[in-house]
């Protein structure tokens, strides 16, 4: 009997993916488009969660209390 022949190893890396439209087979539901207010109090955490995480930052870098003046 005949061996078979061996595949390529270059050839195995290359399969194909599906597209993630065929994958999933759920329709994409529509967003809500979001109204002026939404946006403002998004824009307002924002800030708010920026400027607490920077003063927990510096918090733990240099714990309040101590002084830089030698």
């Amino acid at each position: 009997m005949a061996r078979k022949k061996r595949r390529s190893v270059a050839r195995r890396r290359t399969k194909k993916s599906k597209t993630a439209s065929r994958k999933s087979g759920k329709r994409s539901t529509k967003r809500r488009a979001r109204s002026i207010g939404d946006k403002i109090a998004g824009a307002y955490r924002t800030v708010v969660d920026t400027v607490k995480g920077t003063d927990r930052l510096r918090n733990k870098m240099e714990p309040p209390g101590t002084s830089e003046t030698e």
